[in-house]
């Protein structure tokens, strides 16, 4: 675990989300360079991981943000953004993608992750030339009830400790 400081005593009200923004992207490209997996029908670098908000309308405002400040050359972003607030059937629907593809426990070992066999992340890695890929989960403490995801890496608002716990578990 690392503290990281986000001082926004000196930056306008309505800038709050771009700052975040920017220490959440910078943050995950520096976890994604520590905890990634390789692609072994590409060999790009590929990470999953969790930035979670305590509230919805920030969160939204920060993947807004996230997604206008765009990637460093070299790097492929992906975004998904997960609360409670979606449509049932929408949330559902994200859910299913989300269990499908976080679920790290492999029957066979030897063989590869099965992740990269994954029909929409296979499209992505192959239709995007960068050779490092973060799919990062924007969410709110939704992604901590019920769901047994294994990320590979989490940018966590504080939080209580019993929150930290779960995610971490």
């Amino acid at each position: 675990g690392e503290l990281m400081p986000l001082d926004l005593s000196t930056v306008e009200r309505d800038q709050h989300p771009a700052s975040f923004a920017e220490l959440a992207r910078d943050a995950a490209l520096t976890l994604h360079a520590r905890h990634h997996s390789i692609d072994p029908n590409s060999a790009k670098r590929v990470s999953f991981g969790l930035v979670r908000m305590a509230n919805i309308e920030p969160l939204v405002e920060g993947a807004l943000a996230l997604y206008r400040l765009g990637a460093p050359e070299g790097v492929r972003i992906h975004l998904c953004t997960y609360h409670s607030q979606f449509p049932l059937l929408l949330r559902s629907a994200i859910e299913r993608q989300l269990d499908e593809s976080l679920n790290r426990r492999w029957p066979d070992i030897a063989k590869p992750e099965p992740v990269f066999e994954l029909p929409d992340i296979r499209r992505r890695l192959d239709q995007h030339e960068e050779p490092d890929h973060l799919f990062i989960v924007l969410g709110s403490p939704v992604t901590e009830v019920g769901r047994d995801h294994d990320y590979d890496w989490a940018v966590v608002e504080p939080s209580s400790v019993r929150s930290l716990i779960q995610l971490a578990g």
